[in-house]
């Protein structure tokens, strides 16, 4: 009976030049992709330079024509004190840290819980709460905000640093735990298992055995989670009034009015360059953690 490999070689033998005319056709889609993707990438790039480096100008450089791309005279570091320190810069960031740790790490440990829960263990209704999960991932977050306003006011969470956290936290369980229940259904069951002969509780397996096998989808959503908190606007807006507690965000937001009063474009672009940093940074460093994370739960899923 003819194989596979002997029928493709006897087509090849007989058609010497389809091989290369697949691979021909292949190079002009690859080009073209590379192309536009490289194009995509530089403007980005070039938007990114032209923010940073007329952060460092002053304010009449800035709107003069014949400066408007070029390097400034001399860098205006002043620029960036001024929002630090003048404009509360300082202080929003100093709440957008201590939000997004603590928002990541309640997020993390109720997620990976409730996933661990959904994947390992078989009860009524099992794929019911799976299924609101996910579908409260297609739920806008507008549509649940006066709400939350409301109920926040009666209970008295409104205009606090908790009351931030615990709504951040519960808007992204639905991510949180759809990606980790992903990678606990694949988890070996034998080491499972072997935990328990040994003597280890439910709780002792979940910590010491499942939860470290778990550690790529947990890098993944933490990763995601960060950069969605740091970079929130909408659910801080609402729900913090006073200025001492706002965030980063909230807070550029702020800067734009007051530049706006003032003039002070150059105060304004350094605000948004202190914004963007910490997640480029992270982006930077993590970028292979977030594409190795992603990979793997595709394909364990």
């Amino acid at each position: 009976m003819p194989t596979l490999a002997g029928a493709r070689q006897s087509t090849q033998a007989r058609h010497p030049g389809s091989e290369w005319k697949t691979r021909l056709v292949g190079v002009p889609g690859r080009m073209l992709t590379h192309g536009l993707l490289s194009m995509w990438c530089l403007i980005s790039m070039l938007g990114l330079l032209w923010v940073v480096a007329s952060s460092l100008k002053t304010n009449q450089e800035l709107f003069r024509i014949d400066r408007l791309w070029r390097l400034p005279a001399v860098p205006q570091w002043q620029n960036y004190v001024r929002a630090w320190t003048r404009s509360r810069m300082g202080n929003y960031f100093f709440n957008s840290v201590v939000v997004t740790a603590v928002s990541v790490l309640g997020a993390d440990i109720v997620g990976a819980m409730a996933a661990y829960i959904l994947a390992r263990f078989r009860f009524k209704g099992n794929s019911a709460v799976l299924t609101a999960f996910i579908l409260g991932s297609a739920v806008p977050l507008q549509l649940i905000v006066v709400p939350l306003y409301v109920l926040y006011h009666r209970i008295g969470l409104l205009d606090t640093i908790p009351g931030l956290v615990f709504a951040l936290v519960a808007t992204s369980l639905p991510f949180t735990v759809f990606v980790l229940t992903g990678f606990f259904k694949t988890l070996p069951t034998e080491l499972e298992e072997a935990a328990v002969l040994d003597g280890a509780s439910e709780w002792q397996v979940f910590w010491r055995v499942m939860l470290p096998l778990a550690a790529p989808g947990m890098i993944t959503v933490t990763i995601f989670n960060s950069l969605r908190f740091w970079n929130e606007y909408l659910l801080p807006m609402m729900l913090i009034n006073s200025t001492e507690r706002m965030t980063m965000p909230v807070g550029l937001f702020n800067l734009m009015q007051q530049s706006e009063q003032v003039g002070d474009q150059t105060g304004l672009l350094a605000g948004f360059v202190i914004v963007l940093v910490p997640t480029l940074v992270i982006f930077f460093i993590l970028q292979g953690r977030i594409t190795k994370g992603m990979t793997a739960g595709a394909l364990k899923g």
